[in-house]
Order: C-alpha cells, then sequence, then structure tokens
C-alpha cells in the first residue's frame, strides 16, 4: 500500500490526497457560501443580536483567507504538490483557532443557551471546525513527516 492509499470495504480502492483535496475544497466553498447568504441576509443567524453581529463582523476577512488557504489546499492535492500537507497542516490550525474563537466568545456570552435554530448552527459550524481542524493536522502532519 502506498502513502496516501488505503482500501475501504468491498475492495474499493480510496486515494487519501484525492479525499483530502474533494473534501477541502468543499469546505472552501461552503466558507464562502456561508459569508454569501450572511452578507446578503438570506442567512440571518443571529444579525438581529448586536453583540452577535459585531462579534460576527469581525470575521469575513479571516475566513475569506481560510477558505483561500482551504481550496488552494485542494488544488495541491488534486495537483499532486508537495506542499499540499503542509498546506493542509495550515488550513487546519486556522480552523480549530476560528473554531476555539468562537467557542469561546459564545460561550462567555451565554449565546448559546436557550438553545435555537440559530445556536444549534452554531454549535454544528464549531464542531465541524473544531473536529475538521483536528482530524486536518493530524493527517497532514502524518503525510508531511512521511515524505
Amino acid at each position: 500500500m502506498t502513502i496516501g492509499t488505503g482500501t475501504l470495504t468491498h475492495g474499493v480502492r480510496m486515494d487519501l490526497r484525492a479525499v483530502l483535496a474533494w473534501t477541502t475544497l468543499a469546505a472552501g466553498g461552503l466558507v464562502l457560501l456561508f459569508w454569501a447568504l450572511y452578507l446578503t441576509d438570506a442567512a440571518t443567524l443571529g444579525q438581529e443580536d448586536p453583540l452577535r453581529a459585531t462579534f460576527e463582523g469581525a470575521f469575513p476577512l479571516a475566513d475569506i483567507v481560510f477558505a483561500g488557504a482551504l481550496i488552494t489546499t485542494g488544488a495541491l492535492f488534486l495537483r499532486r504538490h508537495e506542499a499540499a500537507p503542509f498546506l493542509l497542516v495550515v488550513s487546519a490550525a486556522m480552523s480549530v483557532y476560528l473554531g476555539l474563537l468562537d467557542v469561546t466568545f459564545y460561550a462567555q456570552h451565554g449565546l448559546y443557551a436557550p438553545l435555537t435554530a440559530d445556536a444549534a448552527t452554531e454549535l454544528a459550524i464549531n464542531a465541524l471546525c473544531i473536529g475538521g481542524g483536528i482530524f486536518g493536522l493530524r493527517t497532514g502532519w502524518r503525510l508531511w513527516s512521511r515524505r
């Protein structure tokens, strides 16, 4: 078995780098979609609360850089570029950091309670950022260290 390749059930082969490529491309696209929906008021996610709106207003630039890093990571994995695992670690670290900022702010200000649809959405986003980031750190580091 080569690095980055594994076998799933039923003999289907999976190329880890291809999975990482499409996952990071999709994640970057979702970050951009979130901001398109948020900034056009198509998704409200707490915009009516001045505290939440002010906090979220600080994130577009950081999230655009984050989305760019994710999309670049995906493109590099598709091209099998040797820098892809390193950029995955960079993107994953950004994901964990941004997720922890959100969790800290929302928890300190009691914004997860009561558990509304907006709060549940925010919790899901935070879990994806932190969990996905930890997975990306682990996977990217393993791929990078085995070069």
